[in-house]
Formats: C-alpha cells, sequence, structure tokens
C-alpha cells in the first residue's frame, strides 16, 4: 500500500467509524459534534447520513479489483441499508410520511438492480469484454 493509499484508508476509517456511529446513536454524534439534542426526524436523518458515510468509505478505500467494482457495493449498500432502515421505520409507526413506503421500495429495488447489475460487471470484466 503506498502512503497515498494509506492516508486514503485512514479517512476511510474515520468516516465509516463516523457513519457506524450515526446510523447507531446519532443523538450522540450531534451532542458531541454539535453540542444539541436531536430528537425525531432528525435522529432518521442522521441514520441515512450515517449510512451515506458507511457507503462514501466502500467507494473510496483503496483496492486493486475490476474498476467501478466500488461503486456498485456503495450503492448497494447504501440503498439496501436505507430501504431497510425506512422499512423498520415505518413498520414502527413512529415516523411515516406519504413517501415512506414508495421511498422503501425504491431503495429495495435499486438494491437488488444493482446487485444484478455488478454480478454481470463482474463477468463481462473477467471474460474480457
Amino acid at each position: 500500500m503506498t502512503k497515498g493509499q494509506r492516508v486514503l484508508a485512514i479517512s476511510c476509517g474515520i468516516e465509516a467509524a463516523t457513519g457506524l456511529l450515526l446510523l447507531v446513536a446519532p443523538a450522540v454524534v450531534a451532542k458531541l459534534l454539535l453540542g444539541s439534542d436531536i430528537e425525531g426526524a432528525a435522529i432518521v436523518v442522521g441514520n441515512i447520513a450515517g449510512v451515506a458515510l458507511i457507503s462514501l468509505a466502500i467507494a473510496c478505500w483503496p483496492r486493486v479489483e475490476v474498476k467501478g467494482d466500488g461503486s456498485y457495493l456503495a450503492m448497494l449498500v447504501y440503498n439496501a441499508l436505507v430501504g431497510l432502515l425506512l422499512a423498520e421505520i415505518g413498520a414502527t409507526g413512529a415516523i411515516s410520511g406519504i413517501l415512506m413506503w414508495p421511498a422503501v421500495v425504491i431503495h429495495l429495488i435499486l438494491a437488488v438492480l444493482i446487485a444484478l447489475a455488478s454480478v454481470g460487471h463482474r463477468r463481462r470484466a473477467a471474460h474480457g469484454a
């Protein structure tokens, strides 16, 4: 691993850890980072930001693989986790807007389509196409 890749890996690790913390305890992150309390919809937005940071870390992690592979994985993780997170929130009934369930369906369908596209991408790369 080059020096630049190490720096990139450290940055990705920090962002992934922050994302995981936002996913698990967004109120703690808000309190530590901003000195403020959050509740309700702000917690959900914090969770979604956490998923986005984890996806960014996956996409940017230094690797020697099929070109574009990290993008597929990052978007797969993002869409699957946001879809599941919104489904869980919608199922509890605590917070729900008119676009909650359409967003769940769209994110989960995109996750499946991206997974299928990734498999096709890997097959084409393996066969040199």
